[in-house]
């Protein structure tokens, strides 16, 4: 059952929670919610999802429903082992942390190996698209907040503005402390320029 331990399994189990669905239906709330934003999206990864979870008895079909001239569809709720599952997983992510490995991260480790031009391009486009981004996102934040929708809602979203205007900020010292010199860029010498 460790395998379920995922966000999109947090995602089904949340929405069944709230009453049953059809997944059609799951796919369109996910969507109108912006769980893709935080829950990795793919094809028919729900339709995936939703079947682990049957067979894990953490779901359950409670019948079908039609509308129109549309294929009938399963209905599901979660089970009483769902709910005490949704429960673990939350309480495992939002309390635990994990080790993350980041790409960014990980090409920050190896930055030294592109030429000083061609880094502060990149960190340059990076910190543009982050702030296209922050901005279109922050809109979406004021228009909720507008509409009255509640903060609570919109802690994942929150958190991850606060995360991108970090990260802006950052990238912005650290080109400057490039392209003053104050960050030195001694690049490792590859074999080819050794011999």
């Amino acid at each position: 059952m460790r395998a379920l331990d995922n966000p999109l399994t947090m995602a089904v189990l949340a929405l069944l929670r709230e009453g049953p669905r059809h997944p059609y239906e799951m796919q369109h709330l996910l969507r109108e919610r912006n769980v893709g934003a935080v829950v990795k999206l793919r094809g028919g990864s729900l339709y995936d999802a939703i079947d682990r979870l049957a067979r894990a008895s953490l779901i359950e079909p409670v019948g079908r429903s039609r509308s129109g001239a549309r294929p009938e569809r399963t209905v599901y709720t979660v089970t009483p082992l769902g709910e005490e599952k949704l429960t673990a997983i939350v309480g495992k992510h939002v309390g635990a942390v994990a080790e993350e490995f980041p790409a960014f991260t990980a090409g920050l480790a190896h930055i030294l190996h592109l030429e000083k031009e061609a880094a502060l391009h990149l960190l340059h486009e990076r910190r543009r698209s982050l702030t296209a981004l922050a901005e279109e996102t922050d809109a979406v934040l004021l228009d909720a907040r507008q509409a009255g929708v509640p903060r609570l809602p919109l802690l994942e979203t929150e958190y991850t503005q606060l995360l991108r205007h970090t990260e802006i900020a950052w990238l912005h010292q650290v080109t400057t402390a490039i392209e003053e010199g104050d960050l030195p860029w001694t690049a490792p010498p590859s074999p080819q320029q050794e011999a």
